[in-house]
């Protein structure tokens, strides 16, 4: 629903739900401005003036389109206007001299992460959105989660500051038990929002995203990446295909093995650029499928075959079965391409978007 910004209506998501579902997607996530601040994460009774009921109602509506719905939110934060920092301000992290670490993009203030009252809010508001609001997985988006300052808040008694960093792993844990706890296999995504990924975080959570990448390039780079540090079976999304080259570089995603997505809004939008036209239809249509079929993020990534940095033109594989799936990256190539990873033997060779025979080996 991010393609309609926060100003969106129910309506609008709802209307785009058949659409979407056609080209081929299965999840739709609810995206920022449901809620009425960063803390509290209350219902925007001008969205939900049903409160609880009409919040069941839409994830329901989801499900009735044949998809499954995820609920986007950005824990750890306490809006200054919001009832959490007015009530609780002993959930703050303090830094040595009393002052606030604040979260710029959210406007908001930093809880610490180490603080059982902090860990127990948090915890209460997984289990109502998933067992009580009905969404199938969530997406903490933020660049503050990553990592905190050491915390120096009197109220909660640390034995060292240092416990509040250290504490945002289990903070996380905490979490990815609480929602496997109501839902089995309910899916937590991370978006430490443009920045780098904190590896002591990833064991407490099924999917990483591209996390607003600025081309394509950083579309693969963080996918070999996070298929490096989280192994096999491990769930790469490339983000939305809208921040790739040219808005449209589903390549970038499908041949690193990382899952696909998009922002695309239908019929109309606020922004025009990102409206689903007959021509984009026909194109996502192609790469959804395409990806349905060979189902690369269930495959093995052979990130030890190439260097990103040095082997041109660049090169990722992924193998699937007996067949090896291999994607080359460059602005224009007249040169060779070595296949590196075959045995000795005969092998087809294929384009798997056009279904050309490219001979054999």
């Amino acid at each position: 629903a991010w393609g309609y910004e926060r100003d969106f209506t129910l309506e609008e998501v709802v209307a785009t739900l058949p659409k979407a579902r056609a080209v081929g997607l299965t999840w739709a996530g609810l995206d920022d401005g449901w809620q009425t601040n960063e803390g509290d994460w209350d219902l925007d009774p001008r969205k939900f003036p049903r409160g609880d009921a009409d919040m069941r109602a839409f994830t329901q509506r989801v499900r009735d389109a044949g998809m499954l719905p995820r609920l986007w939110w950005a824990p750890l934060a306490a809006d200054p206007d919001s009832n959490l920092f007015r009530d609780r301000p002993d959930m703050l992290l303090l830094d040595r001299h009393g002052n606030k670490q604040k979260v710029t993009w959210w406007d908001s203030w930093t809880l610490c992460p180490a603080y059982q009252p902090t860990v127990d809010y948090f915890v209460g508001l997984v289990k109502k959105f998933i067992g009580d609001w009905g969404y199938e997985g969530l997406k903490a988006d933020g660049q503050h989660l990553n990592a905190v300052t050491p915390c120096y808040n009197p109220a909660h008694r640390h034995a060292r500051p240092e416990e509040s960093t250290e504490g945002v792993a289990r903070f996380w844990k905490a979490v990815y038990e609480a929602a496997n706890e109501v839902k089995r296999n309910a899916l937590l995504e991370l978006c430490p929002c443009g920045t780098a990924f904190a590896f002591h975080n990833l064991p407490y959570v099924d999917q990483f995203p591209g996390s607003d990448p600025e081309s394509s390039y950083q579309v693969r780079s963080k996918g070999k990446t996070m298929k490096a540090l989280m192994g096999e079976g491990s769930s790469y999304a490339g983000d939305h295909v809208e921040l790739s080259d040219n808005g449209d570089d589903f390549a970038s995603s499908y041949g690193i093995g990382a899952v696909l997505s998009t922002k695309f809004t239908y019929p109309a939008g606020p922004d025009d650029s990102i409206v689903l036209t007959p021509e984009k239809e026909a194109l996502w249509r192609k790469w959804v499928n395409l990806y349905e079929e060979n189902m690369l993020s269930t495959g093995e990534y052979r990130g030890e075959l190439y260097d990103i940095g040095f082997d041109k033109p660049e090169a990722h594989v992924v193998a699937k079965g007996a067949t090896l799936h291999y994607a080359f990256y460059a602005p224009q190539w007249d040169g060779p391409v070595e296949l590196r990873g075959l045995e000795r033997g005969r092998y087809r060779l294929t384009d798997p978007f056009t279904g050309a025979s490219l001979g054999t080996v």
